[in-house]
């Protein structure tokens, strides 16, 4: 069993929770949260992305999966392994900040939209954002060229879409970062709204894979 592997992506995601989520708890400004997440991601990206490729999401285990970059045995290990790392963190989170914490957890806060409209649209959100940042991931990662780069380019991305997103969903785009929160969150509202913050991301990861054919097909001809 490739143990090795699936502890670096509970690491990872561990870390990638702790920080991220910290910052959104302690600092209320967007860049802050964004770059947070952005930065930490990149960090363990050039720690773990040799060993075990730094997924640090289901989403992107499944679009790995689905784009046989990955046996469904790993991807169900490495979701397994992401989702604990991130229930492990919000658990230090509220040992760190009390149980009376939102955990930056995620929740729909759509300005223009209230109930089932509002869950479809945060829904739509977090497809959108995911499918952009798992093509990312898709194209960078298989390009040699950009090996030194690539965790700064995944990182940036993250933030830039974490700042679309955040005020309308609180950015999840990984369901193992909203679990945790969820669980353990001093907010009514953020578990019965996890399903979506589940379900999102996860259609974004398989229509990124679907897509990373046609957009390499487009790039080579």
């Amino acid at each position: 069993m490739k143990i090795k592997l699936y502890l670096h992506e509970f690491i990872g995601t561990f870390v990638l929770v702790l920080v991220g989520c910290g910052a959104g708890v302690v600092s209320g400004f967007l860049t802050n949260i964004g770059l947070a997440f952005g930065l930490i991601l990149m960090a363990m990206i050039y720690v773990f992305g040799a060993s075990s490729g730094a997924h640090f999401n289901p989403a992107v285990s499944f679009a790995m999966a689905l784009s046989k970059r990955l046996s469904w045995k790993d991807f169900a290990f490495y979701s397994l392994f992401q989702v604990l790392g991130g229930i492990v963190a919000s658990l230090v989170l509220v040992g760190f900040l009390g149980a009376n914490t939102s955990l930056a957890s995620n929740t729909f806060t759509l300005p223009s939209a209230s109930g089932q409209m509002a869950y479809l649209i945060g829904t739509l959100v977090e497809i959108f954002v995911t499918f952009i940042f798992i093509t990312v991931i898709l194209k960078v990662s298989k390009d040699k060229n950009l090996s030194s780069v690539a965790g700064l380019i995944i990182g940036l991305t993250l933030a830039a879409l974490i700042y679309m997103s955040g005020p309308l969903t609180n950015a999840s785009l990984n369901p193992a970062r909203s679990i945790g929160p969820a669980l353990f969150s001093a907010n009514p509202a953020a578990l019965p709204q996890l399903f979506f913050f589940i379900l999102g991301p996860m259609l974004g990861g398989l229509l990124a894979a679907i897509a990373q054919p046609l957009i390499s097909n487009s790039e080579a001809a």
